[in-house]
């Protein structure tokens, strides 16, 4: 069936993401129907994928603004730029696997189907039955687990385990919640107009103080 496939593509070589679906087929309706599936499983997952993202994303500023607060303690706000790092680790994670999984998938996939159903206008097959479309979709949906797995394995991802103390990511992430009090600057404006008020009053004070007038010199009388 692959080198049936080749010859009718006019090309040398099958990607990875549809060659299981391609020797699992018996024919080329059948792959079609199998490619079909794989491609709405991956819109699919591509679109739960996206969706966490927003999660994430939300999460992420709730977090960032909670430990910008000046009433938490330092342990608190440690424990949500860790919380922060892992949440930032996982929206690396879904972008990657959109952007190098899915993206890169559901284009292959959608070249296949525009090739097979070109090619399967010429022709006069009928389309399988419904339990034969079923299966179908079971087979690919398992197809595509293993190659996902196999896909995450090649990749070894795997999460870094946590510290006692901040690592540079987590400094980071508490340096961004650090922020002026935005009372202190009005205070020492308001400090420095009292002390520039301050000695015009004692001034003025000197100035309105009643001066006391000298008693006359006492006469003497010589006897």
């Amino acid at each position: 069936m692959l080198d049936k496939i080749r010859k009718m593509l006019g090309v040398k070589d099958l990607p990875e993401e549809v060659t299981p679906l391609y020797r699992g087929a018996r024919n080329e309706r059948e792959a079609l129907v199998l490619l079909k599936e794989a491609r709405r499983r991956d819109e699919s997952r591509r679109r739960r994928a996206m969706a966490d993202l927003e999660e994430l994303d939300r999460a992420e500023e709730e977090l960032l603004e909670e430990g910008k607060s000046e009433s938490i303690s330092e342990s608190r706000k440690l424990m949500l730029a860790r919380r922060i790092k892992e949440i930032r680790w996982k929206m690396q994670e879904l972008n990657n696997r959109i952007e190098n999984i899915y993206n890169k998938r559901l284009k292959v996939l959608n070249e296949h189907v525009a090739s097979l159903e070109t090619i399967l206008e010429l022709t006069s097959e009928a389309l399988p039955d419904k339990k034969t479309m079923e299966d179908m979709a079971i087979k690919a949906k398992q197809l595509l687990e293993d190659l996902e797995k196999t896909k995450e394995l090649a990749e070894g991802i795997a999460l870094a385990p946590e510290t006692a103390q901040p690592d540079d990511e987590e400094k980071e992430i508490l340096r961004e919640m650090e922020r002026p009090a935005p009372e202190e600057p009005v205070r020492e404006k308001a400090l420095e107009k009292k002390e520039e008020i301050r000695p015009v009053k004692e001034k003025e004070k000197k100035t309105e103080a009643p001066v006391r007038e000298k008693d006359p010199p006492e006469i003497v009388f010589e006897e």
